[in-house]
């Protein structure tokens, strides 16, 4: 048996090459298991940005009701274990090790290729299966209408946000996006998605239609509004939830909120949950990386926001909290990602940036995107976590350090603030 290690650069290695989205060669090699996927229900949730999040809190209040809730979401910030869960317990290593050997032996025997994604998607619905999960949470990793996770058996089909990202794959503009995202929709299973510009909502409207599934729209079948010290109030189909706290902060994770209510308000006959848990689930949701406070004195915040919309979104959010407070920034990006637009977005809550790269082929030359920044103090440092430790040693402790741009930078230097500094 390799080690984990070597199991992990196995399915690294799984990587290499184009993207190919094809659903095929999932679908067989989840027939060689049984097709475990077909034995729980599933919340099926695409978008492109606060699908994670959105997962999380689903997860946790299903989890807090009492069902055996499973949790498959990409990428992982430090571990690979964090892709894989049943209520609170991440999969092992010695399962990840385990579990890739049997999913690599029976495909390797019946000669399927897998790509990483592939081969770590059937890895998970196997290990829910086995673990007799009573409903899963399954966040979409690219797209959604020939992803790896588009062979589930849906209860709520779920779309949080759609803008631009990923187009070289899933088209260049919103519509094209939009039919991607879309191919989630299954037939009679209701979907829910959020709020979104009229062209695509009525895009989705019609997907819906044609599938013969009931579609809810966030702020025209249910609400969300704001309320002090950070609570919401629910609008829904049918309930009615004031004063609702949630540990996530951000006004867009109100939104992603009230996503996660309204399809838990319609797979209520087969998921009933009751108000207590609800509230529970949403105090107590976990999902780092999502403007994360990680350190006081100076105050580092981490984000994942990794594109135009969710940088929006995330400037908001630090105005919001921070006021006129300027921020130190720590910015790394992949370059076919619009940097440019992450860049001049941040560049108005920021009074210094440094920008690094994250050891990944994808990763955008810091350099290059230095020339691109105009106005402000801008240093150059390649390791990421030296340009962190520069910037933790020169900030004043009432200072605010926010690092973004990628999951994998978070990555790169989660693991320095969370542990102790020496």
């Amino acid at each position: 048996m390799p080690s984990y290690a070597e199991t992990l650069d196995y399915i690294f290695n799984l990587r290499g090459g184009e993207i190919d989205l094809r659903l095929y060669r999932v679908e067989r090699a989840l027939a060689l298991f049984g097709h475990p996927e077909r034995r729980y229900p599933s919340f099926h949730i695409a978008g492109t940005n606060g699908k994670g999040s959105t997962a999380a809190m689903l997860h946790r209040i299903l989890a807090t009701a009492g069902y055996r809730t499973a949790l498959y979401v990409s990428p992982h910030l430090v571990s690979f274990t964090e892709r894989i869960r049943v209520g609170d317990r991440e999969i092992s290593e010695n399962e990840v090790v385990e579990l890739a050997e049997r999913v690599k032996a029976q495909t390797g025997e019946a000669g399927i290729p897998l790509t990483f994604f592939e081969f770590v998607t059937v890895m998970a619905l196997v290990y829910f299966a086995e673990h007799k999960v009573d409903v899963a949470v399954v966040e979409v990793g690219l797209g959604g209408r020939l992803d790896a996770t588009n062979l589930v058996l849906p209860c709520v089909s779920v779309i949080t946000t759609i803008s631009k990202d990923h187009e070289a794959y899933l088209g260049s503009d919103l519509l094209s996006i939009a039919r991607e995202k879309g191919g989630i929709i299954e037939d009679g299973v209701p979907l829910v998605y959020g709020d979104l510009v009229p062209e695509v909502a009525t895009l989705l409207e019609e997907m819906a239609r044609a599938k013969d599934s009931r579609a809810y729209r966030l702020g025209r079948d249910f609400s969300v509004a704001l309320k002090d010290e950070g609570l919401f109030e629910y609008g829904g189909i049918e309930w009615k939830l004031k004063n609702l706290p949630l540990a996530l902060r951000g006004r867009h994770q109100r939104n992603n909120a009230a996503v996660a209510l309204a399809a838990l308000e319609v797979a209520k006959e087969d998921f009933p949950v009751t108000e207590a848990a609800i509230r529970r689930g949403l105090e107590t949701v976990s999902w780092p990386g999502r403007l994360e406070i990680i350190m006081e004195q100076p105050r580092v915040i981490l984000d994942g926001a990794h594109n135009g919309e969710g940088i929006k979104a995330l400037v908001e959010a630090i105005r919001s909290f921070l006021g006129a407070k300027k921020v130190r920034l720590l910015f790394a990006s992949m370059a076919d990602k619009d940097w440019r637009l992450m860049l001049k977005e941040l560049s108005a809550v920021a009074d210094e940036i440094v920008l690094t790269r994250v050891p990944i082929e994808r990763s955008a030359d810091p350099n290059k995107m230095a020339e691109a920044v105009k106005g402000l103090p801008t240093t150059v440092i390649d390791d990421p976590r030296r340009a962190l430790r520069s910037l933790l040693d020169r900030a004043a402790p009432d200072d605010a350090i926010l690092v973004t741009g990628s999951l994998y930078l978070l990555g790169e230097v989660r693991p320095v603030l969370v542990a102790p500094r020496t």
